[in-house]
């Protein structure tokens, strides 16, 4: 899955692809050749062809959301506290999405415009703004909710951008280390601004209370990290080092 696989938005189609794959799998042509090796070969076709047909699935389902009159307003509704006074409507932009298996949908979306960035003499007033569909869905960096909350777990829990990368391969999303590290970051900091307001909203005693953990037992647990654990020892301090050492 290495090349970017263009939504054909056609589920019969795509249907028909899948079982062009996998009809041929089942039919246990090769019964003499099968070993470990050959089903390894086959789940991992299984697999990568299933991860197709999901992110064609979701690419179709973004274009019928995208064409819905409904849906576009109530996304210009929903980011209603992004706008500023000066924002208005400017027109329509297409916008490509990646999904699952690597599939990419081109939608075209309507765009509006925040205020007027500075003079570039080319291209006069170069213009800030952004899609209301895509913020209101969190679409906006390019790719699907999925896709992004993956990137982000594996840019989290692996010891390098470079394993992360390797790690969404295997569902079918390639991008560049970069933007693993860039969507990493976000996510995060997305995290920790949510953290940030509702500590502001317990401080100043607008924190609604909900039941979601009446009669159930809570275990936290904290992670050292890098928190020092380790205690000196009691005694003189070794004249060589001029350290006590610790345990």
């Amino acid at each position: 899955m290495n090349k970017i696989i263009a939504a054909s938005l056609d589920l019969n189609k795509s249907i028909k692809d899948f079982e062009s794959i996998i009809n041929p799998i089942l039919s246990l042509n090769e019964q003499d050749s099968w070993d470990g090796n050959l089903l390894l070969d086959y789940e991992e076709k299984i697999r990568e062809a299933a991860l197709v047909l999901a992110g064609e699935c979701t690419a179709l389902l973004l274009s019928n959301l995208s064409n819905s009159k409904k849906i576009k307003a109530r996304a210009i509704e929903q980011t209603r506290g992004w706008w500023h006074k000066k924002t208005k409507k400017h027109g329509y932009r297409t916008w490509n999405i990646l999904t699952v298996g690597n599939v990419q949908v081109s939608l075209l979306l309507q765009y509006v415009v925040e205020r007027p960035g500075k003079f570039t003499g080319i291209r006069k007033f170069a213009r800030q703004g952004f899609c209301p569909f895509l913020r209101w869905l969190g679409m906006y960096e390019g790719v699907t909710p999925l896709v992004w909350s993956l990137v982000a777990k594996y840019g989290t829990i692996s010891s390098s951008f470079m394993a992360a990368s390797v790690a969404v391969i295997d569902w079918g999303v390639n991008i560049s280390l970069k933007r693993v590290e860039r969507l990493t970051y976000e996510f995060n900091q997305i995290g920790v601004s949510l953290r940030q307001s509702k500590l502001f909203a317990l401080s100043q005693g607008n924190l609604l209370s909900t039941s979601v953990l009446k009669d159930q037992r809570v275990v936290i647990a904290v992670d050292g990290g890098r928190t020092r654990i380790r205690v000196d020892k009691k005694g003189r301090r070794n004249l060589k080092t001029n350290r006590r050492g610790n345990t």
